[in-house]
């Protein structure tokens, strides 16, 4: 039989569930308690002893989303040979900035922006993260690098990450999906330059 506390984590990440399906679905104007503790069929007292406030459960939900992408990322890339292909880790990157739960997460950071409270509570979560990114930018680096300086690699794949979320917003404004194939495709091309070269592509031309 399961314990109080086995009982009481497994209604958390129900709730937690339910919300991130509720947060794609109907998007922050239409994230309730409500809508929640019908999606996860428990009570709002149950929700409400999990989470005091709406703001709270808001908080919980992005970094449960961030934590689920974050850790299936790492069980795929640890699945990756020692030197993997820059199309394979930049398509497994894509994978995961485009998921729907994460593009409804970038709703919530783009709300937090004239939001205070939203921002407060969200901050610590978002610096986590930032920081996991960071270092993951800098082990992906490493294992395209030559063991020289593989600071620019990593730069790049800040770059491209950043790129990625903007191409994520994009999507959900309506972007054609050209261009989501056209930039992946630059990446790669400057990703394999740089790992040719030993350093990054000389500019030629003016910008188009």
């Amino acid at each position: 039989m399961p314990t109080q506390a086995e009982r009481r984590a497994a209604t958390r990440a129900t709730l937690l569930d339910a919300a991130a399906e509720v947060l794609v679905e109907r998007g922050l104007a239409g994230f309730t308690t409500t809508a929640v503790t019908d999606r996860a069929g428990v009570s709002n007292g149950a929700l409400f002893r999990h989470f005091p406030t709406r703001l709270d459960l808001i908080a919980a939900t992005v970094e449960h989303v961030l934590v689920r992408l974050r850790t299936t990322y790492e069980t795929t890339f640890g699945d990756l040979p020692d030197r993997p292909d820059v199309e394979t880790l930049l398509d497994l990157l894509w994978s995961a900035m485009s998921d729907t739960q994460f593009g409804a997460v970038l709703e919530v950071y783009t709300q937090a922006r004239t939001d205070t409270d939203l921002l407060a509570a969200i901050h610590p979560i978002v610096a986590e993260h930032g920081d996991y990114v960071n270092a993951l930018t800098a082990r992906v680096a490493g294992a395209l690098g030559d063991g020289t300086d593989t600071a620019p690699l990593a730069g790049l794949g800040s770059l491209a990450i950043l790129a990625m979320q903007g191409l994520v917003v994009g999507q959900m404004a309506g972007a054609s999906p050209g261009y989501e194939r056209d930039v992946l495709a630059g990446f790669r091309t400057l990703i394999d330059t740089m790992i040719g070269t030993g350093r990054a592509p000389t500019r030629t031309g003016a910008p188009s």
